[in-house]
Formats: C-alpha cells, sequence, structure tokens
C-alpha cells in the first residue's frame, strides 16, 4: 500500500475511481483526460459525492497532486471501476445534480469553473476580487466570467437544497 497515497485504502480509490468512471472521467492517457479528471474530482467533492483530497491552485485550475498520484497508481494496476447503486437516497439525488451540473461542461469551462469556485470558498476572496483574479490568472473573457458566475450560482443554489 505504501504506493497509494497515505490517506486513501484501496478500497477508498475505487470508490473514487469508480465514481469518476460513472461521471465519463478518471482516464490519465492525455493532458485533457487528466484535466477533466482533476476537475470531475474537484466537482465530486464539493458537492459532497466523493472523498477528499487536498487542492492547491495551479496552472490549469485546481490540482491535486495526491489525486493525480492515485490515478496514475489505478491505470499501472491496472485497476477497473465497478458498477453500483448508491444505497442513500441523498447521494444518488446528488449524483444527479452533480451529473447535470457537469453535463455539457468542456474542460476549458471545467477549469474556468473550478478556478473561480476556489478563489471564492479556498481562497476567500469576494465575487468581485475573483472575478479579477480569474481574468489575470486564467485569461478569461467577459463570457468565461459571467459562466463561471453562474455556475458558481447554480452550484450555491444546489449546496443550499441539499442542507
Amino acid at each position: 500500500m505504501s504506493s497509494v497515497s497515505d490517506m486513501k485504502k484501496e478500497d477508498d480509490l475505487l470508490y473514487v475511481y469508480s465514481i469518476l468512471r460513472r461521471l465519463g472521467s478518471g482516464e490519465v492517457n492525455t493532458f485533457e483526460q487528466r484535466l477533466k479528471s482533476q476537475k470531475t474530482q474537484y466537482f465530486a467533492q464539493i458537492f459532497g459525492l466523493s472523498l477528499k483530497y487536498e487542492y492547491n491552485l495551479y496552472l490549469n485550475g485546481p490540482y491535486s497532486p495526491a489525486l493525480a498520484h492515485d490515478l496514475f497508481y489505478i491505470k499501472e494496476n491496472n485497476i477497473k471501476s465497478v458498477e453500483f447503486t448508491f444505497a442513500v437516497v441523498r447521494l444518488a439525488e446528488k449524483y444527479k445534480a452533480l451529473s447535470q451540473y457537469l453535463k455539457d461542461m468542456t474542460g476549458r469551462q471545467m477549469e474556468i469553473v473550478s478556478t473561480f469556485h476556489w478563489l471564492r470558498k479556498v481562497a476567500g476572496l469576494n465575487n468581485i476580487d475573483s472575478e479579477d483574479r480569474l481574468i489575470k490568472l486564467k485569461k478569461a473573457n467577459s463570457e468565461e466570467v459571467i459562466y463561471a458566475n453562474n455556475k458558481f450560482q447554480e452550484y450555491e443554489r444546489i449546496k443550499k437544497s441539499f442542507e
């Protein structure tokens, strides 16, 4: 087990990977796949659906070295995801909400939205400062800033509905 992140057991990895696969990500063969996997996990954990990884703000938005390590471990060890049904109705509802939230989101949009969320919730910046930082960090145009803001508000509504 020493090659798996210290905080995760293989059962935990299987759960995380299975959630990612169910959401259409979890692969690491290309940059786009790795980006999508990182952002999908980020959203899965803020929706309260998956285990938590620590994220830092990096070049392409929130990034977890531990998740990257775990996904490469999964690939190298040929671990397969499993089909499962959520035993808890609330988790099934969160999965459905997350799936809808991510539907049709491009890699760039995932990057922009997750960065905006990270700036607001982790860095603790207000809306205006987060928009300014998004423009500077990601070279986001006004359309992308509006999109990130709208998705952030949507996330807040969804989160509130589960409280």
